[in-house]
């Protein structure tokens, strides 16, 4: 494996990297040549809580990684489908990095809470969208598209099933069986929508005095 340092540092100082096998860094940092951007942009949404995990870097692992991302506090692991040759997966990145944030800094306490991890996250993936390009348009067609998925997985628990709400019962079942899109789509639109009600500067203000009141507790909603 080798690492290289890719973009500017962000205004707290954290280095951007991506760790990939020698023959295939140019490919990598080619489709990656603007995380330093999306890390600033997330960065952003929190005024008074700067990345708090030293440097960024991302692991792009072996085609057998069975998701497109996953989050850690030093390192985030990503699989090679993201790489695309468009740059249409580097969502995947901003997704990842906001779970800096929301999952790492604080995170929820258990699997009925997951939407506090989940939610918020795809919230500030989309915040971050918005601030990078300028279009509010693009942001909301990804939730329109997540929410079909959302609800899919509605019509199939059952619109009763606790499954189907931000707080599943899991009870002694298997927790694998309550995951869906819901705890990440229909977070996003109860964020969107109390954004809706009390403006997008308050949003993030009140957001951020979350992290602040929270930070390095497991939380319960």
């Amino acid at each position: 494996m080798e690492t290289q340092n890719i973009g500017n540092a962000t205004k707290s100082g954290t280095q951007v990297k991506v760790i990939t096998e020698p023959g295939y860094m140019k490919t990598v940092t080619d489709e990656f040549d603007s995380l330093g951007e999306v890390m600033q942009s997330v960065e952003d949404l929190f005024p008074n809580n700067p990345y708090a995990w030293g440097d960024y870097s991302i692991l792009v692992l072996p085609p057998s990684f069975p998701m497109g991302g996953m989050e850690n506090p030093l390192l985030t692991f990503a699989s090679p489908t993201v790489i695309v040759g468009d740059k249409s997966q580097v969502y995947v990145a901003a997704h990842e990095m906001a779970h800096s944030w929301t999952g790492n800094t604080v995170t929820c306490a258990d699997w009925s809470n997951f939407w506090l991890n989940e939610g918020f996250t795809v919230y500030y993936e989309r915040r971050s969208n918005i601030a990078r390009d300028g279009n509010e348009i693009i942001a909301l067609e990804s939730a329109f598209i997540g929410n079909q998925s959302a609800y899919t997985s509605m019509v199939g628990y059952g619109m009763w099933n606790s499954y189907s709400s931000l707080h599943p019962n899991v009870r002694d079942d298997l927790p694998d069986n309550s995951f869906s899109e819901i705890p990440y789509e229909k977070g996003f639109q109860f964020l969107w929508y109390i954004e809706s009600l009390i403006t997008r500067d308050h949003m993030t203000k009140m957001l951020d005095s979350y992290i602040s009141a929270n930070k390095y507790t497991s939380v319960k909603w």
